[in-house]
């Protein structure tokens, strides 16, 4: 009898919702706590552009991601995920940047010993496995890697340790890059965590002359690459990398994209129109989600994300 394989990723990774349904993702919340709400992210793209636009919008604005606790991903496990295939693979953000990855080993190692009686009460007769993976990257760059998992389980029949072993040689070849739209967010929210992509002077001066940094997530190391003057200068820069990338060749045959608001507000931007355009003379899909909570938290609405992985 075939094995079922199945996918779960914590909601910082920016895959769009449509991807999501079709294919059967679980998706593992992530809580933003801030001082006078606690929203729950599970990648729902209505509630989280609302959130963007009443929570956020306050210029004092500061919040807390919380992910799954231990004993919440636990009984995760053991209440849905162990019933969902044969075979789980979770994929993580990168773990030096949360709690996801440890806490998901360490109640995999709990569930465990319960993994046989579980299933026989719910009459299954087969084994059970639980992966994690850490993918090393973050929001879009996760995203990249779960569309190459997706495709190995639905195009080739693989399992996941033949997925791992993949992209463990692919994920320190993807490159993420984030494009702030209002450098506040990035300066107060972002600078608790240890980012020191803007200080107070590379705020104040940013801020005056509308200079935007362009962040780079790279085999695991977050740093600004880039300055340019205003934002669409910006994503026009971020478009010509990602077009150099397409013509040196790309590892995997997307580009992943999301943005922290309303979808239709990027997609009227004219170097978006001109690189959907670019996109389909080459034959790419287009994989734009809405940008996770746990990613604008600490950049800010209007943030721009784009991912790719190349040779």
């Amino acid at each position: 009898m075939a094995i079922s394989v199945s996918i779960a990723i914590d909601s910082a990774c920016d895959l769009p919702a449509a991807v999501i349904e079709e294919n059967g993702v679980e998706v593992l919340p992530i809580s933003v706590k801030s001082a006078d709400n606690v929203f729950v992210d599970v990648r729902d793209p209505d509630l989280t552009t609302t959130f963007y636009d009443n929570d956020m919008a306050a210029k004092g604005f500061s919040a807390e991601t919380r992910p799954y606790t231990v004993a919440e991903m636990t009984e995760r496990i053991e209440q849905e995920l162990i019933l969902k295939a044969d075979e789980v693979l979770v994929m993580t953000i990168n773990s030096a940047r949360s709690e996801i990855y440890k806490n998901i080993q360490e109640a995999v190692f709990i569930s465990t010993p319960k993994f046989k009686s579980i299933r026989e009460a719910s009459g299954k007769s087969s084994p059970f496995k639980i992966h994690v993976f850490d993918t090393g990257t973050m929001f879009t760059g996760q995203a990249i890697l779960v569309h190459e998992a997706v495709r190995m389980i639905k195009e080739e029949n693989k399992r996941p340790h033949e997925i791992i072993k993949k992209l463990e040689a692919i994920k320190d070849r993807v490159f993420a890059y984030v494009l702030p739209r209002d450098l506040y967010h990035l300066k107060n929210n972002a600078s608790k965590k240890g980012d020191k992509s803007v200080g107070w002077f590379s705020y104040q001066v940013g801020t005056m002359l509308n200079v935007k940094p362009v962040i780079q997530c790279y085999k695991g190391e977050t740093s600004p690459v880039d300055k340019v003057m205003g934002y669409e200068k910006g994503l026009e820069l971020l478009f010509s990398k990602a077009k150099d990338a397409v013509h040196r060749g790309l590892l995997i045959k997307v580009i992943s994209m999301s943005y922290a608001g309303n979808l239709s507000e990027i997609k009227a931007m004219k170097p978006f129109i001109e690189f959907e355009s670019f996109l389909k003379e080459q034959g790419l899909p287009c994989m734009l989600a809405v940008m996770s909570t746990t990613a604008a938290i600490n950049v800010g609405p209007g943030a721009f994300s784009l991912a790719y992985a190349e040779y």
